[in-house]
């Protein structure tokens, strides 16, 4: 087991949040600022579009704690220019960068499942071909999340689960696949059986934390009144996912931090270690 001295400032990689989102942009100096005052070293800011990939961009220039993924998330398939494959490639080949947001959400029932399935495949084969992590969404669909899998086997730089929502049971399979768990806020719900009896499915060599900033505000006291999630709030998702694990809280940071460093190690350099922007 990894220990943790009590003295010892802990540290977070936020491994999942979107502050190219026009609530929040323009608060990003602040952001950033409360985010490193709370030990969050690298906040993994992901695109869920062409149109914001350029925001996203932007705020990696200006601050180097923010670490960008490009991606197209099943929600916004809409918005997919014709050339959208190629915009996403030259981007991803460009760039010291993750992939995504992308995956396969089937909560409505209207979504065009084959045109996701279709998307999807080829964020996991440009990841499998540049060999990059890539940040997934998955709701309602873990079946066929899987078969896709097995398409494309095992992926070459372990890939995230994003705030997950699947059971225990499917840990194990998804694990073989050489990707990590990241939990969010929904952790921190009083009723979120299925969510914390997966969490401590995890084995500890496994666990991300995430906020998905700026949503899945996390059920602790003294929330923001205007309910926009932020990094800041990662010790805090910490704190309870620790103890609903049954984890003392530096042991288990300690574990998250350095599974976080070890997904993110092609954009998060060695020298970069402990960056406090």
């Amino acid at each position: 087991m990894i220990s943790v001295s009590s003295e010892q400032i802990m540290q977070y990689v936020d491994a999942h949040c979107h502050l190219h989102d026009h609530r929040i942009i323009g608060d990003v100096p602040g952001i950033v600022q409360r985010a490193a005052a709370a030990g969050v070293t690298h906040m993994v800011t992901c695109a869920t579009m062409e149109e914001n990939f350029g925001a996203t961009a932007a705020l990696v220039r200006q601050y180097p704690a923010i670490v960008p993924c490009y991606g197209i998330h099943p929600w916004f398939l809409d918005s997919l220019s014709p050339g959208w494959q190629q915009v996403l490639g030259d981007r991803v080949a460009a760039e010291i960068c993750g992939i995504g947001e992308t995956g396969l959400d089937f909560m409505d029932k209207q979504a065009n499942r084959e045109r996701q399935l279709k998307v999807f495949f080829f964020h996991l084969a440009l990841a499998q071909d540049l060999e990059r992590p890539i940040n997934i969404h998955i709701r309602k669909a873990w079946d066929p999340f899987v078969r896709l899998l097995k398409k494309t086997g095992p992926l070459k730089t372990p890939g995230l689960v994003h705030s997950f929502s699947g059971s225990a049971d499917m840990v194990k399979l998804l694990i073989r696949y050489n990707l990590y768990i990241s939990f969010s806020g929904s952790v921190t719900r009083p009723g979120a059986k299925k969510v914390v009896k997966a969490l401590n499915a995890v084995p500890g060599d496994r666990i991300l934390l995430e906020t998905d900033t700026p949503d899945i505000y996390p059920s602790v006291p003294d929330p923001d009144p205007h309910g926009l999630n932020e990094p800041k709030n990662l010790p805090a998702i910490a704190q309870i996912a620790a103890a609903r694990a049954g984890v003392p809280v530096p042991d288990f940071v300690c574990r998250a931090y350095a599974n976080a460093r070890k997904i993110f190690a092609l954009l998060i350099p060695a020298a970069m270690h402990g960056l406090q922007h």
